[in-house]
């Protein structure tokens, strides 16, 4: 195994992806004035967000919204990337770890899933998100879940070139 490959993989683990995964759906609940939690498919835009070394850079960045992060793909320093239009493709290509992180965050308790609603509710994933051992992803996913719970699937899926 190459040196390359155990640094994807430490990247790309389903733990970590967990913790991601907890910080955005307690970031979509605290925003969320309904309570309902985060619908399901948005979590699986999470990933290829946070992952994405380019993508978290602006994330990171901005502060006001997920419009303005988007709004920065245009500036001249990503002319000419398609950052947004991949956006679709790597959440198909990372669903597989998408999908292992959200067993782990149920499997831990920090979020149940409502069925009915096809939504993600935290459990305990407020009192894990506050710890201060916690990555800086997750506390930029928690700004991206606060973002996501201000807009709808329509603008989300306009903003970042996604279809649901």
């Amino acid at each position: 195994m190459s040196n390359l490959d155990s640094e994807v993989r430490n990247v790309q683990n389903p733990a970590f992806g967990a913790v991601i995964l907890a910080g955005f759906i307690q970031g979509y609940y605290d925003q969320d004035e309904t309570k309902q939690g985060s619908p399901l498919p948005y979590v699986f835009l999470v990933l290829p967000i946070v992952l994405h070394s380019d993508i978290y850079r602006l994330l990171s960045g901005t502060r006001p919204s997920l419009r303005h992060m988007a709004e920065k793909f245009v500036s001249t320093e990503y002319a000419g990337t398609d950052l947004l239009l991949t956006l679709n493709s790597r959440a198909l290509r990372l669903r597989n770890l998408t999908a292992e992180s959200l067993g782990i965050l149920f499997l831990t308790g920090l979020a149940k899933m409502d069925w009915k609603k096809a939504r993600i509710v935290p459990r305990k994933a407020r009192q894990f998100s506050r710890r201060p051992d916690i990555p800086d992803e997750a506390e930029q996913s928690r700004k991206l879940g606060g973002w996501f719970a201000q807009l709808s699937a329509f603008e989300i899926g306009s903003i970042l070139k996604v279809t649901f």
